[in-house]
């Protein structure tokens, strides 16, 4: 049986595909982005990021319209726990 994709699933699907190549290739940028995205699937802003001239947060630049479940989904789709 064929699942349906939702399409609200697609940031995760694209987040996840992105992720999962960093596992091997560059491992302290995935080591780093599973902090950030643990933080965030509690509600966290994922620490501080510069973005060009300011300092803002990781959520906020990157994420806004994020929900915290969508990043437990990411993790989950990883094989990472919280």
């Amino acid at each position: 049986m064929v699942r349906a994709t939702r399409p609200q699933d697609a940031p995760i699907r694209v987040m996840t595909r992105r992720i999962e190549g960093y596992r091997l290739d560059h491992p302290k940028l995935y080591e780093r982005m599973m902090r950030e995205f643990r933080n965030m699937a509690q509600g966290g802003d994922g620490g501080p990021h510069r973005h060009g001239y300011v300092w803002t947060t990781v959520r906020h630049a990157y994420f806004e319209k994020w929900t915290d479940a969508m990043f437990v989904k990411v993790l989950e789709n990883l094989g990472e726990s919280l």
